[in-house]
C-alpha cells in the first residue's frame, strides 16, 4: 500500500492546501458530503450486479467516506485512490478499517484527477464523491474519464449542482450583491454534452438542508472542511460580507438559518 506522488498546477495547488488545512476537522463538520456518500455507495450496492475484472477508480478519496464502503462492496478488486491533497490522502490511508490481505490490493496517489491519464479500458469502475466540481473542465475531463472504463464498466459520481445554496443567492440578490459561490455544473447540460458511447445513464437529485446558528457558522464551516476556495475573481469587501450575514440573521430571527445543497447523483455504464 505505497504512497506516489504527482505534481499539481497552481490553481489546483490552491485547493489542495485548502483541504488539506481542513484534514484535523474534516469528520465534524462534513454532514452533507457523508450524507451523500452513504447515498453514493447504496447506489453501487443497488445498480452494480457485477463488474468486470479490473480496477477501481477512486477521486478524491478525502478521509475515506466511500473508500472504506467501496472496498467492503468489491474486496477482491484492485484500487487506485487518489486525491489533490497529500494529507486527505494519508488521512485515508492510515484510517481505513482493511485486513492486511487487502492493503495489498491498494493504491494511493497524490494527483489530480482531472489530469490523470491512462490506456482505454483501464478500469471496471471510476467513482467520486464531491469532487468533479472543482474540474476547471468538466465535460473534457469525464469524457476522458469514461474512455478509460472497461466495457460493462460505470461512471458514478455525486456532485453538488447549480441549484445549490438558494438561500444565499435570494439573500444577495435582495442587498444587491454579488453572488461569490463558485460554479457548480448544471446536470442535464452536462449530461448533453458528454461524449458517451454506448451506454446506459442513470440520474438522481436530492435537496440535503442543512441547518446553522447563524449566517457566520455556515461560512465558517465551509471554510474549516476546506471547501471554502473562491474560484471567483468577484469577491465580496469585508463591509459586504458583514452585511450579507447581518441581514441573513435578521431574516431569520429567532429561528437558525437553513442552507439548501442541490446534489446529484450520475452512474453511466457502459454496455
Amino acid at each position: 500500500m505505497g504512497l506516489i506522488k504527482i505534481a499539481n498546477s497552481s490553481k489546483k495547488e490552491q485547493i489542495a492546501n485548502n483541504f488539506s488545512k481542513g484534514v484535523t476537522k474534516y469528520l465534524s463538520h462534513s454532514q452533507v458530503q457523508k450524507e451523500s456518500a452513504e447515498k453514493l455507495l447504496k447506489i453501487a450496492e443497488n445498480s452494480v450486479i457485477s463488474l468486470p475484472k479490473g480496477t477501481i477508480l477512486e477521486i478524491g478519496c478525502g478521509t475515506g467516506f466511500v473508500t472504506q464502503g467501496l472496498i467492503k462492496q468489491f474486496p477482491e478488486h484492485f484500487f487506485d485512490i487518489i486525491d489533490i491533497s497529500e494529507e486527505m490522502l494519508n488521512y485515508c490511508a492510515n484510517n481505513l478499517q482493511i485486513s492486511s490481505a487487502q492493503k495489498k490490493l491498494i493504491q494511493f496517489r497524490k494527483i489530480d484527477g482531472e489530469s490523470i491519464k491512462s490506456e482505454q479500458n483501464t478500469y471496471s469502475a471510476i467513482i467520486s464523491s464531491f469532487t468533479v466540481q472543482w474540474f476547471e473542465d468538466i465535460v473534457n475531463s469525464l469524457n476522458r474519464l469514461i474512455n478509460m472504463l472497461q466495457p460493462g464498466g460505470i461512471l458514478l459520481l455525486s456532485f453538488p449542482n447549480d441549484r445549490s445554496f438558494p438561500e444565499w443567492k435570494n439573500m444577495c440578490q435582495e442587498l444587491n450583491l454579488p453572488f461569490t459561490r463558485n460554479q457548480l455544473p448544471n446536470s442535464e447540460k452536462l449530461i448533453q454534452k458528454l461524449s458517451i458511447p454506448h451506454h446506459k445513464i442513470y440520474l438522481w437529485e436530492e435537496k440535503i438542508t442543512m441547518n446553522y446558528q447563524n449566517a457566520a457558522d455556515f461560512f465558517r464551516s465551509i471554510k474549516i472542511i476546506g471547501a471554502g476556495c473562491n474560484l471567483k475573481q468577484e469577491k465580496l469587501s469585508i463591509p459586504e460580507m458583514k452585511q450579507l450575514i447581518h441581514s441573513w440573521n435578521n431574516k431569520c430571527y429567532p429561528h437558525q438559518i437553513d442552507v439548501s445543497y442541490d446534489v446529484t447523483f450520475l452512474l453511466i455504464k457502459l454496455v
